[in-house]
């Protein structure tokens, strides 16, 4: 079945899963600006139907009240391919979403609703918000690699633009991925890629932490190797995941040497 048996919302859907790979039905009824979930859940059966979209859907004692997940499926690639124009690798991605673990298909599904939060404090301040997920990301060759999971631009009325790169982290990470991933951010700063493609000044960095053991691990890190380093050329500032709702953001200063 190709694009013009489509509506357009049914490829606003398949695009919305090809850029964030893990939604809900009320994900992704507020990113088509649905007042209800009844029109979101009748093209959702359709695509389903069509094996354009597949869901996760636990029947496991205690959680039956958890919401179906999607996922892209094999039958999205031809339509996604002439409107996206998919590398090799992103045709693999798609036949490997079903087989992702819970806690990958947690971290997508953290991102969706923390993208939706800043557009809800966007429209509140007036901002307009630019949001680009590692998907997006991979166009742009210039930015850090491994790539964040996620870069976003806000824009105030005076045209003001401040600029962000979003690292979510894990529970269970090991402490040294952390350290290494700082490195990797300090060798980009000094490489000054960034400033020499876009023009702009580099970006803000936030690190969001699964819990607050490793919040302070972090932050205590990063405040001993702050002046020895690039990052002190850059903001830097962590939070719990409940904190990043509720813009409980901690900023990273240089430790003060105790006499």
């Amino acid at each position: 079945m190709d694009n013009q048996t489509h509506t357009t919302k049914q490829l606003s859907i398949l695009y919305y899963l090809y850029r964030f790979r893990f939604l809900t039905s009320t994900h992704i009824q507020h990113l088509l600006n649905y007042k209800t979930l009844r029109l979101t859940n009748y093209h959702l059966k359709i695509l389903t139907a069509q094996n354009y979209i597949n869901k996760h859907y636990t029947r496991s004692l205690g959680l039956a009240n958890q919401p179906a997940i999607y996922f892209l499926a094999s039958g999205s690639i031809k339509s996604l391919q002439s409107s996206l124009h998919l590398t090799a690798q992103s045709i693999k991605r798609i036949y490997r979403e079903k087989t992702r673990s819970p806690q990958f298909i947690s971290h997508a599904l953290f991102i969706v609703e923390y993208y939706l939060f800043l557009l809800k404090e966007s429209q509140k301040t007036k901002h307009t918000l630019h949001f680009f997920t590692k998907t997006d990301l991979q166009a742009h060759p210039y930015i850090i690699h491994p790539l964040p999971d996620a870069y976003f631009a806000r824009v105030d009325e005076k045209q003001e633009t401040k600029r962000y790169f979003v690292e979510v982290i894990d529970e269970g990470t090991p402490r040294f991925a952390l350290r290494k991933r700082i490195e990797q951010y300090n060798d980009y700063i000094e490489d000054g890629k960034f400033e020499e493609v876009t023009k702009h000044p580099f970006p803000t960095i936030l690190f969001i932490c699964p819990n607050i053991g490793l919040l302070i691990y972090l932050k205590k890190h990063l405040a001993r190797i702050y002046e020895e380093t690039s990052l002190d050329q850059v903001d830097i500032y962590l939070a719990t995941r409940e904190g990043a709702f509720s813009s409980s953001w901690e900023k990273i200063e240089a430790m003060e040497d105790s006499l």
